[in-house]
């Protein structure tokens, strides 16, 4: 049985689609592959090359996502002055293709130079970001995105006057904008107004429940405050939503440890330890606390992880020091201070803690040679007095 060619034709064309369809899906393995396999295809299009910009700002490749906005910059110039060319003058072009009486009647030139600010803004340059976004506040006065952003850029830059500004026109043009209630709190927070700061954070938490910057933020405030609970009670709500957060749990570990409840500040650094095995600053505050309470062979257990993931934590080598001193292992101890003063020579408390460990052997030269070091370094550190009395009566 053969099959008519008014049968055969229409098969191979639906195969044919079929392939390309088959071989179009194995390149799309991520954002950063879909944009490149696209641009390869469609070359002229801005909006390709501003969507791969976007995918190297996520990755954080900052000079590469700036060659891609200002090359998606030209190309829509180009194609306006393909489509339209009668709408810029050739003397515009020539004086600077990226002015603003150029950039105006370009297809989505205020989002190119709003992500063109996010870009260097990313890099902690301040000027060139603050120089886009207002820019693109040019091009697009209506524009509630790029008043954010700049309104954060100023915040960073230590203008946080400039920056509630700015916020607050994100929100006049966009009432219901949690990023920029957010902001907003920081941009107050960095101007000490810290009821204004808490009120806007919890009105973004308001916006959108899940929000879990907003919280961080207005637990994090609550810390600095002294007002640990509440820090707690919002730190634990990003659990709900985010529950292998170890920074989450490490900090609410802070905020139990200076409430004084070193049980439940011990099951939440393990916590954050249990995701991240390698978070030192958690390992570090359980040797601190394991000392507190006299278990002083767990405490050098912690200290010595700490510093099998960072030989230079100076701090650990100290503490290290205190546990084998408060075991009374003297030349554990010595040995522990002098690893820190390696690392640095002017580092004080090693200096009074060998002073304090010298003296307990009876040398009083090395001794008075540690705590005058450390005077020089820190002449009005409050122990200085109390240990050298400590010392000239062992002389005596």
């Amino acid at each position: 049985m053969y099959l008519s060619k008014t049968f055969l034709i229409p098969l191979l064309v639906i195969l044919f689609y079929s392939m390309i369809s088959y071989q179009r899906n194995t390149l799309w393995i991520d954002d950063y592959t879909l944009w490149t396999d696209t641009l390869s295809k469609s070359f002229q299009k801005s909006r390709v090359h501003n969507n791969l910009g976007l995918i190297y700002l996520d990755q954080e490749h900052y000079e590469k996502a700036i060659s891609a906005l200002n090359t998606a910059l030209e190309k829509s110039i180009k194609a306006l002055i393909k489509v339209n060319p009668a709408l810029i003058k050739k003397e515009d072009i020539e004086k600077d293709n990226l002015s603003l009486s150029v950039l105006k009647y370009a297809p989505h030139s205020a989002e190119i130079c709003n992500n063109l600010g996010t870009s260097y803004q990313k890099q902690d340059k301040w000027d060139q970001a603050i120089t886009y976004y207002q820019k693109a506040l040019a091009l697009k006065p209506m524009y509630p995105r790029a008043y954010n952003n700049l309104g954060v850029t100023y915040n960073l830059k230590g203008q946080p006057d400039k920056a509630i500004f700015n916020l607050k026109e994100a929100l006049r043009l966009k009432p219901f904008y949690p990023e920029a209630c957010n902001n907003l709190g920081a941009a107050f927070k960095e101007k000490g107004l810290l009821k204004h700061a808490i009120e806007w954070y919890k009105k973004a938490i308001t916006l959108r429940p899940d929000y879990s910057k907003a919280y961080f933020n207005l637990a994090s405030l609550y810390s600095e405050m002294g007002k640990h609970q509440q820090a707690i009670d919002q730190f634990s709500k990003i659990l709900t939503y985010q529950p292998e957060r170890a920074d989450v749990y490490y900090n609410i570990g802070n905020a139990y440890k200076h409430l004084g409840l070193f049980i439940d500040a011990v099951n939440s650094y393990n916590q954050a330890l249990l995701i991240d095995r390698n978070m030192t600053k958690a390992r570090y505050n359980l040797g601190i606390i394991y000392n507190q309470q006299e278990k002083y062979d767990t405490a050098i257990l912690s200290f010595k992880k700490v510093l099998q993931l960072r030989p230079d934590h100076i701090d650990s080598y100290n503490n290290l020091g205190i546990a084998y001193y408060s075991k009374g292992l003297y030349p554990e101890a010595v040995a522990a201070y002098k690893e820190a003063l390696h690392i640095n020579p002017d580092y004080t408390a090693s200096h009074l803690n060998l002073a304090i460990v010298y003296r307990e052997q009876g040398d009083v030269d090395k001794s008075l040679y540690h705590l005058n070091r450390a005077s020089t370094v820190e002449p009005a550190h409050p122990q200085l007095g109390l240990i050298r009395k400590k010392i000239l009566e062992l002389k005596q």
